[in-house]
């Protein structure tokens, strides 16, 4: 990026006129407003409130405007010297918090949780925060996942790559100006149409087909902050009378604060996006063509004045105390007075951090004085959040092999046996641990040998011994909670000599007839199904294990129509088990667990089963073997979360590896008899 004048600076005859540079007290009071309206909608009605979406406008308004005249007035952007200032800045106050969390992490959210949000801190204070989130949102396997003690540091993290955009797009405007006889003004409205343009369709093609990615998507954001810039090059020609301006500036005023109520964040960052950007940007144009009309005197009042300059840091502290205080007290909202106490616990942290790390730091001049320091301040701040997540990961790695189930004692964690045969337990602290229950699972499960919810290609993965020796062939079909049961199904095969085939699709059930078939995920899992069960037939096994019922989001046994399915199962001429449906909890059992304790988690059989016939009366066709387990996961009372000394759950439907490995012996007996059928 070239510093020379005669490279960056327009010609005075083609330069277009432009506001002098001010301070608009108005953007401070739109600052303090937008931070309100965030922290009642998340704190009381746990909304989306469209104030982020006005900070993200504010950030392309002040950078574009700040590169701009860095570069008409002949300086250059000058990347170093930006960069510094966005260091300075950005990262002290965000890194701070971001490892303040950590410590509020081990003190006051479930073990279960640690490893999540040790991620996400992390992901955050490396400003890809964002795009982990948007995986999770995704990630059928995460779905359960609690709330991240930083879920909002993902405007700071598509801010963040904003930042690193945003010169070089003002730039190459620049020297396009430079070549062509044009300001960087005229150079750079076009660009900024096209990333608007662009962006903008963007955003409403993937928040119609998936708005959860689209949500953290730095891609279906970005017109937000072109907004922001095309309003800085739209300002100098604005014309606007007081009276039309009072009518705008209060209108845009009611749109901000009515904006959580009216719309849903399903619809962001769609078109519900233009809403509260629309109406910054006209409290922005009224502030600058008639300064102090209309809404002017509520957004110049002192309360709002204080809350725009404390806006940052109340921002970084009230999602992190909010997940707290709702995680102490259970709650999925806050009541009024529980909501004011957070509101003023976040209010006096952010106080202090401002006055500590954004007034009383840079008046000591360290890291402020030359771009070396602030690298060094940018560091140091990134250190405390690193020493600080390296502090709890110990202590889980120490956790970790304290409960390692590798080396557990049989005798003291029997799991299922406890319940098939009754044996005497010894009290002792359960396995896996919380720590480690979310990864208890089969490393394929997310990787290479499972079909995501909305794709189609069939996944093809082998274990056991090998196909051409093996003394049979048995092929696992359907989703998850098939999936789940691969120890059991392969400690069978180590000991009969089988090969295992796994054909495994997540949230798929195996009907002929799926439901909403105009849902991306349905389709895929229909089509799915058919070359599943080509390819099947094309392997001749000898024995398929699959579905036999189905306990679903309503927690009740279901019977979906599985007989035509088995039907084509069967032209591959294989035995085929239907096993019966594990309970779905319907709510994280480690979560629960580290909450409540054990004994607080269990959810009554009948819940679940209300007809704990209906399985034995279930008519399938010839060479359908049913096997019901269910007697070896709950008493005839309950579902208990530990049975002896192993949690059987892994989050809120699936079994844990671990107990699904003490199940091996009783499927065992299931497959030997469909095959020996």
């Amino acid at each position: 990026m070239s510093t020379d004048t005669s490279e960056t600076a327009a010609p005075p005859a083609t330069r277009a006129p432009r506001p002098a540079k001010q301070f608009l007290p108005e953007i401070e009071g739109l600052r303090g407003l937008a931070i309100v309206v965030i922290a009642v909608y998340h704190v009381w009605f746990n909304r989306v409130s469209g104030g982020v979406d006005v900070f993200l406008l504010l950030s392309g308004f002040f950078i574009t405007a700040s590169l701009v005249r860095a570069v008409e007035s002949g300086k250059g952007i000058g990347p170093v010297r930006y960069a510094a200032r966005i260091v300075r800045r950005i990262f002290p106050p965000a890194l701070v918090v971001a490892a303040a969390t950590v410590a509020m992490t081990a003190i006051w959210l479930p073990r279960a949780t640690w490893n999540q949000q040790l991620g996400d801190i992390l992901a955050s204070a490396l400003y890809v925060g964002n795009w982990r989130l948007a995986e999770n949102a995704v990630d059928y396997l995460s779905s359960n996942n609690g709330a991240s003690i930083v879920q909002h540091y993902w405007s700071l993290g598509i801010q963040a790559q904003f930042y690193l955009l945003w010169p070089l797009l003002i730039a190459a405007c620049a020297w396009i100006g430079a070549r062509t006889g044009r300001s960087v003004r005229a150079a750079l409205a076009p660009a900024l149409i096209a990333v608007f343009a662009s962006s903008f369709a963007f955003a409403m093609w993937e928040t119609a087909d998936d708005q959860a990615y689209a949500y953290f998507d730095t891609r279906a954001r970005l017109w937000q902050f072109a907004l922001g810039g095309l309003l800085v090059l739209a300002l100098p020609y604005l014309r606007l009378g007081r009276r039309a301006g009072a009518i705008l500036s209060w209108s845009a005023v009611a749109a901000l604060l009515a904006c959580g109520m009216l719309l849903d964040s399903t619809y962001f960052p769609g078109p519900a996006g233009l809403w509260p950007v629309a109406a910054a940007a006209a409290v922005i144009a009224v502030a600058t063509a008639q300064p102090g009309a209309g809404a002017g005197g509520l957004l110049n009042s002192r309360p709002l004045q204080g809350l725009g300059r404390l806006s940052y840091t109340l921002y970084l502290w009230h999602w992190p105390v909010l997940v707290c205080y709702l995680t102490a007290t259970g709650r999925d909202t806050a009541t009024l007075a529980g909501g004011l106490g957070v509101i003023a616990a976040a209010t006096a942290l952010a106080v202090a951090t401002r006055w500590l790390v954004e007034l009383r730091l840079p008046a000591t001049g360290w890291g402020q004085k030359t771009a070396r320091g602030a690298a060094v301040l940018g560091a140091a701040s990134l250190a405390l959040v690193l020493a600080a997540t390296g502090a709890l990961a110990g202590y889980i790695a120490y956790e970790r092999d304290r409960l390692d189930p590798a080396g557990a004692d049989a005798s003291l964690y029997p799991g299922a046996a406890a319940l098939a045969e009754g044996p005497a337990v010894e009290a002792a602290d359960f396995i896996p641990s919380t720590l480690d229950a979310a990864d208890d699972r089969d490393p394929g499960l997310s990787d290479e040998c499972n079909q995501s919810m909305e794709g189609y290609e069939l996944v093809r993965c082998d274990f056991g011994a090998d196909e051409g020796t093996a003394a049979a062939t048995v092929v696992m079909y359907g989703g998850s909670k098939i999936w789940q049961w691969l120890p059991a199904v392969e400690a069978a095969a180590e000991r009969q000599g089988w090969h295992v085939v796994t054909f495994i699709k997540n949230a798929c059930i195996i009907a002929t007839e799926q439901p909403n078939m105009d849902q991306g995920r349905y389709r895929s899992c229909a089509e799915w199904n058919d070359d599943a069960v080509d390819a099947i037939v094309e392997i001749e096994p000898d024995l398929v294990f699959t579905y036999g019922s189905r306990v679903g989001y309503d927690a009740v046994e279901s019977f979906p129509a599985y007989t035509e399915r088995y039907a084509q199962l069967r032209e591959s001429g294989a035995a085929i088990v239907a096993v019966r449906d594990t309970p779905s909890p319907r709510f994280d059992i480690p979560t629960c667990v580290d909450l409540d304790g054990p004994a607080s988690c269990a959810v009554d059989r009948d819940s679940y089963y209300p007809d704990p016939d209906a399985f034995d009366r279930l008519d399938v066709p010839d060479g359908v073997h049913k096997a019901d387990l269910i007697d070896y996961i709950c008493t005839a009372v309950d579902c208990p979360p530990v049975v002896g000394n192993v949690l059987v759950y892994r989050d809120d439907a699936h079994l844990t590896n671990t107990y699904a490995a003490t199940l091996a012996p009783y499927l065992e007996v299931e497959l030997l008899a469909a095959l020996n059928g």
